[in-house]
């Protein structure tokens, strides 16, 4: 059946490419001709197809692969290099645990296929350890906060690598690795200086934020300097950009918030001490106004999380340096 299955293909690249195809008068130099010396027709495509390399194109056998199976180890220096080459865990998790002398249904395994899966077993427990034990059950919360905070790559890997050092400092031990895991990306989103708040973490994992601000202070007190990271402190006007957005406002209203959030400070209004959102909200509230896209104080207080007595109290104390009347 194969010669047949090759013989059609034969067929097909001289249908398909008759004055391309190359004819060959002995088999065995067919089988077995190298496709870099030769080629079958103008692009030529190889594809490994039922133990042969095929051209997608043409339909033309070119070469039999042959098994390269790995050889045995006779010594322990052989036996190192074989573990050292392979791959420890992979993006989704460690490998499967090998025990027992039964398959998926319940069934006995023969003497050959048990002594088979025995071996297999003892090399995965060589290579099973907590590290990856602990990497099965954080990457999944890991790749479910990476989605639904649309975070980008340059955060994602930052803040992997801030947890994946946290579990080789023995950190996780007492300690909840969802919460931590938390306070890993919130370390990593403040590093590169996006408005991300940590109740927006929290509403998806459902940690106690008692016990994320710990995990917090703890990552940034051991681990940051060790990774030569710095946490910046976001102002007033980082979350201008996202909270315009979110209450649909023009860029005529966001550029006339961020002037007046300049001139009160230029004035002597001082922003330490205070929450940027409560600041922001204030300012993007009076632009809204002066710019006749009106919101109310509680659509800008939703959008911003913050409450309407402190978006009342940073709208007056703007308006002790900023000669504006508002309502």
């Amino acid at each position: 059946m194969r010669r047949i299955r090759l013989y059609t293909r034969k067929i097909i690249g001289k249908i398909n490419h008759p004055s391309e195809y190359v004819e060959t008068s002995d088999t065995d130099d067919f089988f077995f001709e190298d496709p870099k010396e030769k080629s079958c027709c103008s692009s030529p495509n190889y594809s490994v197809d039922e133990g042969y390399r095929v051209c997608q194109n043409c339909g033309e056998t070119h070469s039999q692969i042959f098994d390269d199976s790995p050889r045995r180890t006779y010594n322990q220096q052989e036996k190192r290099n074989r573990v050292i080459n392979e791959i420890v865990y992979n993006p989704i998790g460690p490998r499967t645990i090998i025990k027992g002398n039964k398959d998926a249904h319940g069934r006995l395994l023969n003497s050959k296929d048990a002594s088979f899966f025995r071996k297999l077993g003892k090399i995965n427990k060589s290579i099973f350890s907590s590290f990856e034990r602990n990497l099965y059950t954080a990457i999944p919360i890991f790749d479910r906060l990476k989605e639904r905070l649309s975070i980008p790559d340059n955060i994602s890997k930052d803040a992997m690598r801030i947890y994946t050092y946290a579990v080789k400092e023995k950190m996780t031990m007492g300690r909840s690795i969802e919460s931590l895991i938390s306070a890993a990306v919130f370390c990593a989103i403040r590093i590169s200086g996006i408005p991300i708040s940590m109740d927006e973490i929290l509403e998806i994992t459902s940690v106690p934020k008692k016990k994320c601000v710990k995990d917090y202070g703890l990552i940034r007190l051991k681990i940051l300097p060790e990774l030569n990271f710095k946490v910046k402190h976001l102002t007033p006007d980082r979350y201008i950009d996202r909270f315009t957005e979110d209450l649909k406002l023009p860029m005529q209203c966001r550029n006339f918030a961020v002037r007046l959030l300049l001139k009160a400070i230029n004035k002597g209004y001082n922003t330490s001490g205070k929450d940027p959102k409560g600041i922001a909200a204030a300012v993007i509230y009076a632009a809204s106004q002066m710019c006749g896209d009106l919101r109310t104080q509680k659509e800008v207080c939703s959008a911003t999380q913050v409450t309407q007595v402190t978006l009342r109290n940073r709208k007056r104390e703007i308006a002790q340096h900023v000669n504006i009347s508002w309502t």
